[in-house]
């Protein structure tokens, strides 16, 4: 990514995705930021504008919902924008027993993890295509290599954005078109804004004290995009962990997993 490019960026108001915007700005690239507020926009894209002199057009809009994809589409279509980067950043989880969840909840977390991502890809990956230049980075997570019970949909919706990717870069290859995913662990970000602290507290592996700096991720994230490769793990711990899991029979991987995950029971008396 030596020349400036037209970057789109999803998820771009907190956490990961607006340090990734920040980096980028500071390269010089075109940044389309895409977040559900139009005002944590506005504040972002202003930051960006007055720090880094970037260029930053913003979209409110939320990937959550059915035909957002295509919406996000027809926005930069009707702009002649051509999206030379494509960064699929937004998604959250849900720490709950899969029984308990809400359904309307559940759904669009797969909606925003799962279909935004493939119709994404789908849409801007056919441009790429056909210009054969471009390049995809999708944001799965350490979830992805391993069953996590009490986060099950996540880590399986994470799973699919995973072997997606890599599936997905092998198609585009022949195009000039690259593909990666990065896999953070834990990430001191929004993320955990919905779960009881109390849940989460103490030695549990969620804990704040074990999670990684999102500055840390997004540099991560900028130099797979610059550098190139299929799929990054973030961290030599979750590295050496993923692999630990490959070697152990899944059954153990998943009592492990239920162990470290399962949140805190709560004192309702």
């Amino acid at each position: 990514m030596n020349q400036i490019k037209t970057i789109l960026l999803t998820g771009a108001t907190s956490g990961i995705g607006l340090e990734m915007a920040r980096l980028l700005a500071a390269r010089g690239h075109r940044l389309v930021l895409a977040s559900r507020s139009a005002d944590r926009l506005e504040i972002v894209a202003d930051e960006l504008r007055c720090a880094k002199a970037a260029d930053v057009l913003v979209c409110p809009i939320d990937l959550s919902s059915p035909q957002s994809a295509e919406q996000l589409f027809a926005f930069s279509e009707a702009r002649q924008l051509q999206i030379d980067v494509l960064i699929n950043n937004a998604g959250f989880g849900i720490l709950e027993e899969h029984v308990a969840i809400n359904p309307e909840r559940l759904r669009r977390m797969l909606q925003l993890n799962v279909i935004a991502v493939a119709e994404l890809c789908q849409r801007y990956g056919a441009e790429m295509k056909r210009r054969r230049q471009g390049s995809i980075l999708n944001v799965a997570s350490t979830a992805a290599f391993q069953p996590t019970p009490y986060f099950a949909a996540y880590g399986a919706s994470k799973s699919f954005v995973l072997c997606f990717s890599e599936a997905l870069a092998k198609e585009l290859e022949d195009y000039g078109v690259s593909v990666g995913c990065l896999a953070p662990g834990p990430t001191d970000t929004a993320f955990f804004d919905g779960i009881d602290p109390r849940r989460i507290a103490g030695g549990h592996f969620f804990r704040k004290a074990g999670r990684t700096d999102p500055r840390d991720v997004a540099a991560a994230g900028v130099e797979l995009l610059e550098h190139g490769g299929m799929t990054k793990v973030v961290g030599l711990t979750n590295q050496l962990a993923i692999l630990g899991n490959r070697l152990t029979p899944r059954g153990v991987v998943a009592a492990v997993s239920k162990r470290l995950i399962k949140p805190k029971a709560l004192d309702t008396a």
